[in-house]
């Protein structure tokens, strides 16, 4: 099969993609990946095909606006903000989604893809699949959306999703029924996701079944496959191992660190959290391996128990570490459960409250809300996590992780639902 996958967002976005079209190409198929321009090298470096999408994720995020939005710590105005810049960037985003999909055969999307990514799929007569990498967004009566857990009871469980999806057609409606006019189909009367739904495609939920059991009320295309990881060797080769020297020196000259990091996640408060990393340092001895990632810090301290770096090879770094700071990405949280973590989870949008909750729920880590965070939190917050408690139910969570099929499953799912129908 020829398949393409479209993602759009930031690195915890693409990378499970990354797992998910090596399993596919060594069953044999031809896989092409579609991301932001900036997600090219990351991609080609595991000898996959890239088509690049419109766009540069990391330029959105550290604009003068997108830095301001991320500084106010508000997650709906961040929301509104990505959803105007794909409004701002339409025509030549839906040009190159266009032509990247009249190049396939089968269509892999996620949800912030699905409006432009369904319409052409519609108009190609081609099948689409969907995956996704957060808590689940499929109406079940036996748990409430994150965001709504306020309540349980069946009928209300239910809503809590319904408000979401209505939530998110909101935001798309005017666009998708704008380009479904452009390519001649009918305009939608109702929500995206619903009319999706009733055709059956595949939803498959790429999470562990150990976080978030899957709902026995839900219909038979709606699946929790656990979570895709890259095979070890093809980390290996990817990767090597790319910690510098003098990162293996300062880990090895004394105890193990506390990992800071938030990833393409994007920190726009940064005087916020260099004047906490100082707090921290000044006031325990611990040592802090602090990875910038996309976020712009300027001003960091000098300290021998600081080392900072933009990225780092988790699974290289991780198992050097004794406690995961981040932002409650659900790659960087599979990453830290594979490795025995225990973890804080500093959340500040999107399904990262939900992971947070979900952690604290598990007893593997502690969750604060970035907007909560102050230094006193963060330290006693690491010390709960290392708790004797939460890292007996690390050790048993990433057991059941290590284990899991995931990304077997989601391979196999995804054959037999474009082969099989």
């Amino acid at each position: 099969m020829n398949i393409g996958i479209y993602t759009y967002g930031t690195r915890g976005d693409l990378q499970p993609y990354v797992a998910l079209a090596l399993g596919l190409i060594d069953k044999g198929h031809q896989v092409t990946i579609s991301a932001t321009e900036d997600f090219k090298e990351f991609v080609e470096g595991f000898d996959i095909p890239f088509q690049p999408l419109f766009g540069n994720a990391e330029t959105m995020m550290n604009s003068t606006e997108g830095q301001a939005i991320l500084k106010s710590e508000y997650p709906i105005k961040l929301m509104k903000y990505y959803f105007k810049v794909l409004h701002d960037t339409r025509e030549p985003l839906r040009k190159s989604y266009f032509n990247a999909i009249s190049k396939v055969d089968f269509i892999i999307a996620n949800a912030m893809t699905l409006p432009i990514v369904s319409a052409i799929a519609e108009k190609q007569n081609k099948k689409i699949a969907l995956t996704y990498f957060m808590p689940p967004v499929v109406p079940t009566k036996e748990f409430p959306l994150g965001d709504f857990d306020f309540l349980h009871f069946s009928w209300y469980n239910k809503l809590t999703y319904k408000i979401a999806q209505a939530f998110f057609w909101k935001f798309v409606k005017k666009d998708t029924n704008e380009y479904r006019r452009e390519l001649g189909l009918p305009i939608l009367t109702e929500n995206l996701i619903r009319h999706v739904d009733k055709q059956k495609v595949l939803d498959l939920y790429c999470i562990s079944p150990a976080l978030i059991s899957q709902p026995k009320d839900w219909e038979a295309h709606h699946k929790i496959s656990g979570f895709l990881t890259v095979p070890a060797q093809k980390r290996e080769a990817h990767f090597l191992d790319k910690t510098s020297a003098e990162l293996s020196d300062w880990l090895s000259q004394g105890s193990k660190p506390v990992y800071i990091g938030f990833g393409s996640n994007g920190v726009g408060n940064t005087e916020k959290f260099t004047s906490i990393i100082s707090a921290v340092l000044e006031k325990t001895n611990e040592r802090i391996l602090f990875c910038t990632g996309w976020s712009l810090f300027n001003e960091l301290p000098i300290h021998k128990n600081l080392f900072v770096t933009k990225y780092v090879n988790h699974e290289t770094v991780l198992p050097k570490c004794k406690v995961g700071v981040f932002h409650g990405g659900a790659g960087t949280l599979a990453a830290m459960l594979r490795n025995n973590l225990p973890m804080v989870i500093i959340s500040f949008y999107t399904d990262q409250p939900t992971w947070g909750k979900i952690v604290e729920h598990k007893n593997i880590g502690i969750h604060i809300p970035a907007k909560k965070l102050t230094a006193d939190k963060l330290i006693a917050a690491i010390q709960l996590a290392k708790a004797d408690e939460i890292k007996k139910c690390v050790l048993y969570v990433g057991e059941i992780i290590r284990n899991e099929k995931g990304l077997e499953n989601a391979v196999t799912a995804i054959e037999n639902y474009f082969i099989e129908g």
